[in-house]
């Protein structure tokens, strides 16, 4: 890294080392079914009462869409899209302090408060992920400049255009 002027910049030597990792590369057969298993899991989430978020998008992208990794993928990169699936926000809220009491007494413990805020976000995050190695998820409401700017491929949801990302900043 460099310093400049307004603070640290990041070299390009920097960023051939930044997504580096030890992991093997993943078998074209086991990220199909991790990626499949993961779809299960969104049904599951969309249709069962207990959680208390939707999933409404799913984007692939990264290098399970690289012609170059279609053997080997590093990981599958997915972001996704959950929104409450309670429509009234103070009845939501209600709902969700409900859920992370229920947790407490079963001896979770939560960081901060952020995190006891958006436990129904959370709950239905790490359940997507079910502990598996090969999925990288990422908040479309965070990575969506990045995700629409790369190749990427809707798995559930509509598609946005391109051209709603801003001109004016480039994307990270």
């Amino acid at each position: 890294q460099q310093l400049q002027k307004d603070g640290w910049t990041i070299t390009p030597a920097c960023m051939t080392f930044t997504p580096a990792t030890a992991a093997k590369r993943l078998k074209r057969a086991t990220a199909e079914r991790a990626l499949s298993a993961f779809m299960e899991r969104v049904d599951r989430v969309n249709t069962a009462p207990y959680f208390l978020g939707r999933v409404t998008r799913v984007i692939l992208f990264g290098s399970m869409l690289n012609p170059d990794d279609a053997d080997r993928p590093s990981d599958i990169d997915l972001a996704v899209e959950i929104v409450s699936k309670i429509a009234d926000w103070d009845t939501h809220v209600v709902k969700n302090n409900d859920r992370a009491q229920e947790l407490i007494m079963l001896g979770h413990q939560f960081r901060h408060s952020i995190e006891y805020a958006v436990c129904w976000q959370l709950e239905v995050f790490r359940f997507l992920k079910g502990r598996s190695r090969a999925l990288s998820l990422a908040a479309y409401s965070i990575e969506r400049r990045l995700v629409l700017a790369v190749p990427h491929r809707m798995l559930l949801g509509d598609d946005e255009p391109a051209a709603l990302l801003s001109e004016d900043s480039p994307v990270p």
